[in-house]
């Protein structure tokens, strides 16, 4: 379970990705943080173990991890949200009745 779920982005979001972390947040009930790079390069430094940090740059990822932290990339979440999609998509086409 993570307390918090720190955004530290360069690009924009999308509504892909705000539900995924909409999903994560009721998940375990965390806050979410939106911080600037600079900001959230202060915050890992002195935060607890128990946040999940997710960030575009790679640098950030990599600090994040040095600090034992779970990180995500949105670019990653997106591609696996998108794989989750068209699996269903293709179980529901099987399961449809006529389908063989």
């Amino acid at each position: 379970m993570y307390s918090e779920i720190i955004i530290s982005v360069k690009d924009n979001t999308d509504e892909v990705f705000e539900k995924q972390v909409k999903m994560l947040q009721e998940r375990h009930h965390a806050k979410v943080l939106r911080m600037a790079l600079d900001e959230a390069s202060g915050y890992i430094e002195k935060c607890s173990s128990d946040i999940l940090f997710i960030s575009d740059d790679a640098d950030m990822l990599s600090k994040a991890r040095t600090a034992g932290l779970a990180t995500n990339d949105p670019k990653v979440m997106r591609e696996s949200y998108m794989k989750a999609m068209d699996m269903l998509k293709t179980m529901g086409m099987s399961h449809c009745p006529g389908n063989t």
